[in-house]
């Protein structure tokens, strides 16, 4: 009876990790979201001196060579979210009518931002550093990282969109802080300022917020785990199981 019992169990895990449904998907975003907000807030308890999110970027928290005593929680946040988070990826993956499962181009994207900042997390974690085994290896990773977790998102928006003109509006202000990173970054190159690298000193030098990369970066970030939570709690359920990514023209299934 145990041993049935213990059958069981791992298939309706394997089923919730394989065709999950509305309310697994929404737990994995849930669970995932809540372990990254602990992990942000464990890493601003032990970042050394003063943390200002206006003007620290992301990175800076994660590291454990800038946050030797608080990194690795938001390291190790991003690993445990990465596996919560399958399921809801799956889900959005998930082919419409005929019970057919594909992934399109925009699903893979999103796997493979997950992907990265699970590498990413673990390098935290562990404390390698990548670019001491090739050069800027840790850079060329994040920034393929974002482009694709980012580019995945907004993919399965333009999807979307083409069935329901309500899901422009949740696009447009995931897209709104990257046109606004670039407004700010060609700001600063005609204003020809010697700022370096944004820190805690342009505070005092007085540079507005909207300039700053950081500001931004964690702004991107937030419409991002908006945009992404729209998209699980919208998607449909199909007769087959599957979904239907908000209508039968938004299938994210190719052909």
């Amino acid at each position: 009876m145990e041993a049935m019992d213990g059958r069981r169990f791992a298939a309706g895990c394997l089923t919730v990790v394989r065709r999950p449904g509305r309310a697994a998907a929404l737990g994995s975003f849930a669970a995932a979201l809540a372990v990254v907000v602990g992990g942000v807030a464990m890493a601003v308890r032990g970042y050394p001196g003063d943390f200002d999110w206006i003007y620290t970027v992301l990175s800076h928290l994660a590291s454990t060579r800038r946050n030797p005593d608080g990194g690795r929680w938001l390291s190790g946040a991003f690993v445990v979210a990465v596996v919560l988070l399958w399921p809801a990826v799956t889900r959005l993956g998930q082919s419409g009518p005929g019970g057919r499962r594909g992934l399109c181009a925009a699903a893979v994207s999103l796997r493979a931002g997950l992907l990265g900042g699970a590498l990413l997390g673990l390098e935290g974690v562990t404390g390698l550093r990548f670019s001491e085994y090739l050069h800027k290896l840790h850079e060329a990773i994040a920034l393929l990282t974002f482009l694709a977790f980012y580019g995945g998102v907004l993919g399965l928006y333009g999807v979307r969109a083409r069935a329901s003109r309500g899901f422009w509006l949740p696009a447009a202000l995931i897209v709104l802080p990257i046109l606004a990173i670039g407004a700010a970054q060609i700001s600063l190159y005609f204003d020809q300022r010697d700022l370096g690298w944004v820190n805690t000193d342009w505070r005092a030098q007085g540079v507005p917020l909207w300039m700053s990369f950081a500001f931004w970066q964690w702004t991107a970030a937030v419409c991002l785990a908006f945009g992404l939570g729209f998209l699980v709690y919208t998607a449909k359920e199909t007769a087959s199981g599957g979904t239907d990514g908000g209508g039968e023209a938004g299938s994210v299934r190719v052909d």
